[in-house]
């Protein structure tokens, strides 16, 4: 099925089902640990292949749920529309890449990723006058990152902690700007061949399970210390992320 031996689409299942239930109970997580695991067996290109229209599913069911994002939508746009155009000009790149390039870009995503989560801004939230420069960047940076690797979090989660966001328009925030980044994304992928005739279907059948992971997880959330499963899980990705900065240099 899919070209693929069987074990290869028990590792994808079981890869998207666990990056589901990260995303069910932290609300963020699903490709950082998809790639993490499939990225040791698959190629770079079709691991990104595979994630992607997972990404755009879950991301869709998170923005949906957290309600009304009119007021949103005019606090975040100067960081969206810098957010959007650089992760589809970054997107079109990954197939010039070579696989070790590719490996050492996705570990240092990942260690970004979890150091910046594991140390959290105890400084005051950011002026007016700051943010005018600053969202902007956090969606440069984080529009580059995102189109090269599909993780696309650290610069625009660094600086939505910076604001001092309350959890419930953190969440709502992730969800849109999330949302938002993963139609360009689908799309490039798709322009540049990433996603085609071969790997669309493969990640249109993973949908399924990574749903389904986000419902587990979401049954966990609510049953168990969110903080420590959050410091569990950034230990193990800082950890992936340094073997796959290993591969990429040898």
């Amino acid at each position: 099925m899919f070209g693929l031996e069987p074990f290869q689409l028990v590792l994808i299942s079981g890869s998207v089902f666990v990056g589901g239930i990260v995303k069910g109970v932290t609300g963020i997580g699903l490709p950082i640990v998809s790639i993490a695991i499939l990225v040791n067996f698959l190629p770079p290109a079709t691991t990104l292949a595979i994630v992607v229209i997972p990404i755009l599913v879950t991301n869709l069911w998170q923005a949906v749920r957290a309600g009304s994002m009119a007021s949103l939508i005019r606090q975040f746009w100067p960081m969206i529309v810098f957010f959007v155009s650089f992760l589809f000009i970054s997107a079109r790149l990954v197939v010039e890449l070579d696989s070790g390039a590719l490996f050492g870009i996705l570990g240092a995503s990942i260690l970004l990723f979890s150091v910046s989560n594991w140390f959290r801004p105890r400084a005051k939230p950011l002026s007016q006058r700051t943010t005018r420069w600053a969202g902007p960047l956090a969606g440069a940076l984080g529009g580059v990152l995102g189109g090269i690797s599909t993780i696309w979090g650290p610069p625009m989660m660094m600086y939505f902690m910076m604001l001092k966001l309350d959890r419930e328009t953190w969440i709502r925030a992730v969800g849109l700007v999330w949302f938002i980044g993963s139609v360009p994304l689908t799309i490039a992928y798709w322009s540049n061949g990433v996603l085609n005739g071969d790997t669309t279907p493969l990640s249109l059948a993973a949908c399924i399970p990574s749903l389904a992971g986000i419902f587990v997880g979401e049954f966990i959330r609510r049953r168990i210390d969110p903080e420590t499963f959050r410091k569990v899980l950034l230990v193990t990705l800082f950890l992936v992320g340094l073997n796959l900065i290993r591969r990429s240099l040898f």
